[in-house]
C-alpha cells in the first residue's frame, strides 16, 4: 500500500468512556451495555484475536482502495461481510448501525485520524463502500419481504378459490 502508514492506534480508558457515554445517547444504554458484557467476556487471548481480526479487516479494504477496487465490487463486499461479521463480536449490527459507521468514519475526527493511520483516503473510501454495502443489504431484504408477501397473498387466493 503506498499509502499505508500504521495499524488502528489503541485509545486510552478515558478515550473508552467517552466513547461509551457517547454510544449510549445515539444508540441507547442495552446496546452499550451488551457491548460491554460481551467484550469483557473473551479472554485476553480472545481480545487480542478479535483486535488484530478488525485491524486486518481494515488494512484489506485499504489494499483493496490502492488495488481500485469500487463499491459494490464482489472483493468490497466480501471484506464487508467480514467487517460485518467482526462486529457481532460486540453487539448486533442493524443496517442503520451500519451506515452510522460508515459515516461516523468519515465525519469524527477520531476516527479519521485512526484511520489515516492506515491510509490516509480510508475514512472517505470506507464511507462510499459501507454505504453502498447497506445499500445492498436494504434491497435484499425488501426483495425478500416482497416474496413473502406475494407468497402470502398466493396462499391467501388458493385458499379462497377452494
Amino acid at each position: 500500500m503506498s499509502e499505508n502508514k500504521r495499524g488502528l492506534q489503541p485509545h486510552s480508558d478515558e478515550q473508552q468512556r467517552e466513547y461509551e457515554r457517547e454510544a449510549r445517547l445515539q444508540f441507547g444504554p442495552g446496546t452499550v451495555n451488551e457491548s460491554i458484557a460481551r467484550w469483557q467476556g473473551y479472554s485476553k487471548a480472545e481480545q487480542d484475536a478479535i483486535i488484530a481480526e478488525g485491524d486486518q479487516i481494515y488494512r484489506d479494504l485499504a489494499e483493496a482502495l490502492d488495488a481500485g477496487a469500487r463499491a459494490g465490487d464482489s472483493e468490497v463486499d466480501a471484506i464487508l461481510d467480514r467487517w460485518r461479521d467482526h462486529l457481532r463480536h460486540f453487539y448486533e449490527p442493524s443496517l442503520d448501525m451500519l451506515r452510522g459507521l460508515g459515516q461516523m468514519y468519515n465525519t469524527d475526527p477520531r476516527f479519521m485520524a485512526n484511520f489515516q493511520n492506515i491510509h490516509a483516503e480510508l475514512p472517505a473510501y470506507l464511507e462510499t463502500v459501507i454505504e453502498h454495502y447497506v445499500d445492498e443489504l436494504e434491497t435484499v431484504e425488501l426483495e425478500r419481504m416482497i416474496a413473502e408477501d406475494e407468497e402470502l397473498a398466493r396462499r391467501r387466493s388458493n385458499l379462497s378459490l377452494d
